[in-house]
């Protein structure tokens, strides 16, 4: 919604400075040009890996906690380097590093 509103600001002839949500590879884009402030994000990636993995681990009857909180973190023009790591190139985590 962010990269929206800041279409609609740019079709107005107006300048804002905007936050999104989600760290999408749109939003790292925006970042890297200097139209996106920033953009928070809870790693969507790694949630699915973390899923996966407990639904494998509750089939095979293995511990899984009742909760699993995932940090958000904000990205922009200071970091987005870290976050900005295409689809192909990203791999999960190990349950271990994740679920406490």
């Amino acid at each position: 919604m962010a990269l929206g509103a800041l279409e609609a600001f740019d079709g107005a002839n107006r300048k804002v400075l905007a936050v999104g949500i989600n760290g999408t590879k749109e939003a790292m884009d925006a970042i890297k040009a200097g139209r996106l402030l920033a953009s928070g994000d809870n790693n969507g990636y790694v949630q699915g890996c973390i899923g996966t993995m407990a639904a494998i681990r509750t089939l095979r009857k293995m511990s899984v906690p009742k909760e699993v909180v995932f940090p958000a973190v904000v990205i922009d023009s200071s970091n987005y380097k870290t976050y900005d790591i295409p689809d192909a190139q990203r791999t999960c985590p190990r349950w271990d590093s994740v679920v406490k």
